[in-house]
């Protein structure tokens, strides 16, 4: 519970390089998500070139993060709907553990998000070489934070409904 509740948007990084080891720790988190019918239709891309970080920055207003980041993660799919129907909901389950492993381990994330924006990734897509029958779900840009944020404690006695709406 602790990382559900510290796990916050992180947008400015430290320096500090994310080891092979704690990156493979965060990537085996990602795949240990439930997934429909145990299809696992997702496909993860590991960016840690600093240029090719910078022309993602660019692609969005809303992924500028990606300059200072050490490291991302682009989570797509073969976006077939007829044999991956549920491929949105994989990559979210995906993109969640990755995001709470990062916080267990002391690395910041921020979930930059892409489909359905079928514009800002096709540019992404294309700086990273996905397939034309492949969607990008989101990218998580990652490094150790150089931002304090509170700590979250959010429970909405209203959004909670017993046996009926």
């Amino acid at each position: 519970m602790e990382e559900i509740y510290k796990r916050r948007s992180i947008r400015k990084y430290t320096d500090k390089e994310i080891s092979d080891e704690d990156m493979k720790k965060i990537l085996k988190a990602g795949m240990n998500a439930p997934s429909a019918h145990n299809l696992k239709p997702y496909d993860l891309i590991v960016i840690k070139n600093k240029e090719t970080l910078a022309k993602l920055a660019d692609t969005c207003i809303y992924s500028k993060m990606l300059n200072e980041a050490n490291a991302a993660i682009a989570v797509c799919s073969k976006a077939d709907n007829k044999e991956t129907p549920h491929w949105q909901a994989d990559c979210g389950a995906v993109t969640e553990n990755i995001l709470l492993e990062a916080t267990h381990l002391g690395i910041g994330t921020c979930w930059i998000g892409g489909y359905p924006d079928l514009e800002k990734t096709a540019k992404e897509k294309e700086i990273l070489g996905i397939p034309d029958n492949y969607q990008l779900f989101c990218l998580i840009s990652m490094g150790y934070p150089a931002e304090e944020r509170k700590v979250n404690d959010n429970y909405y006695e209203e959004k909670v409904h017993y046996e009926k709406f």
